[in-house]
């Protein structure tokens, strides 16, 4: 903009980041120099509105972008939501969907022939001060059910619902004057729900870890409303993960600290034994090995101790600590054990989980590779058959160890096909 002599753009990175998960849409000024910038037209980039579409010449693509950004879902589904909630009344319904986001929130549930709450009429008024009972339950069911659709969709598919889910609740906390009361508490944890969830989505499915970080802040400050000391402890240790990952030891020894503290004030065996499992994992990947291993023996205790887990916490089961174990013993150099534990784990995880026995399986092909090459290369096969069924980037990250492992045998350049193939579609997700 400066170059072409319009003076400074004015621009910051929370604009760009409304940008680019759909809050807002760059003014025409600035379209016309992301055109260029990125040498593709605006249909391309998500840049025109479903009006501006429909005026394009035929045959052109409608761009992927639009519909992550939330506003070609909602003119898709809109008529349909009416129809189904409001009966059909567009003049009052429109504006109020394209504001509170609530058609994007359902646009997943329709798509997946999933029931509408019965009192999801009331979000149509929940950016009111008055906070009503009925919204709080609408809202919190269609969390719940965006939770359950994480194991059976792709994740570009389920990510705008979920982020615009996350955004209307964000808006309902703020249009509420008083939060020290137990329906906005009930609101926030649902809230911290759902923006963990697409937290969750971004950082270990699509390696968005940037754009992951302000709805792992707004779990946080949400979950800081809510009270509820089971959600903080989730919310801290996953958002550990993201400097673990990076190998930044202090600030993900702080969240997990952090963490430990809620845990000792409202947890139940499972969400006790998890972040001990985290603890052994981000110990591993920093280079503590002993310290990780103990991890793994308190988490194998926790399991044995009292109390009740909340129904959100589907991401972790005995199957599941198996194999953190697996993982923590290969890091430490003890692949037989680490076959064994990993082994244990892809033999009672449930028929959902494909993303995570995508994981184990490459961590299965590690542990193997030293002694047998062909086991290993067959554990390969299987993990990458799964993540071109449902692409995770998680799994993905495991490659380099298995690579590094399989270097002195003939089945390297089979990985490194497979990876190439592989790698394209997740990187475009």
């Amino acid at each position: 903009m400066k170059q072409a002599d319009e003076g400074e753009p004015g621009l910051n990175a929370d604009i760009v980041r409304r940008w680019e998960t759909g809050d807002r849409k760059p003014d025409p000024r600035y379209k016309k120099h992301l055109v260029l910038i990125f040498g593709q037209p605006a249909s391309e980039l998500g840049l025109l509105s479903a009006d501006e579409l429909a005026l394009c010449p035929a045959g052109l693509p409608a761009p992927a972008t639009e519909v992550l950004m939330g506003e070609q879902l909602i003119d898709a589904v809109l008529k349909k939501v009416m129809l189904v909630l409001l009966g059909g009344n567009a003049e009052f319904s429109r504006p109020v969907f394209l504001k509170g986001l609530l058609g994007a929130s359902l646009a997943t549930l329709l798509s997946n022939g999933i029931a509408i709450p019965d009192s999801a009429e009331a979000l149509v008024g929940s950016q009111q001060a008055r906070l009503d009972p009925r919204s709080v339950d609408a809202f919190a069911a269609i969390a719940a059910s965006h939770r359950d659709l994480y194991w059976t969709s792709a994740a570009v598919d389920l990510l705008p619902s979920v982020t615009a889910h996350a955004r209307l609740g964000e808006g309902m906390i703020k249009a509420t004057p008083d939060t020290d009361v137990p329906e906005a508490r009930r609101l926030a944890s649902a809230v911290v729900e759902s923006a963990l969830l697409a937290s969750r989505l971004l950082f270990f499915d699509l390696a968005e870890g940037d754009a992951a970080g302000p709805f792992f802040q707004l779990a946080e400050d949400a979950s800081k409303v809510s009270q509820d000391h089971a959600l903080a402890t989730a919310v801290l240790a996953h958002r550990a993960f993201v400097p673990g990952f990076a190998g930044q030891e202090q600030p993900a020894r702080e969240y997990l600290t952090a963490a430990h503290a809620h845990a000792r004030y409202g947890s139940g065996p499972l969400l006790r034994s998890w972040l001990h499992c985290v603890d052994a994992e981000v110990s591993a990947r920093v280079g503590h090995s002993k310290l990780s291993l103990a991890r793994i023996r308190s988490a194998e205790d926790a399991l044995r101790t009292a109390g009740t887990d909340p129904a959100w916490l589907d991401f972790f089961d005995a199957s599941r600590l198996d194999g953190f174990a697996g993982n923590a013993l290969l890091l430490a150099g003890r692949n037989r054990e680490a076959a064994d534990r990993i082994q244990n784990a892809l033999d009672n995880l449930a028929e959902t989980a494909t993303k995570q026995k995508a994981v184990l399986l490459f961590d299965l092909a590690a542990a193997h590779a030293p002694t047998d090459a062909e086991q290993a290369v067959a554990a390969v096969r299987q993990a990458c058959d799964l993540i071109a069924q449902a692409p995770y980037s998680t799994a993905l990250q495991r490659v380099p160890d298995v690579r590094a492992a399989l270097s002195a045998t003939p089945y390297v350049g089979e990985l490194d096909e497979r990876v190439r193939v592989l790698s394209g579609p997740v990187r475009e997700a």
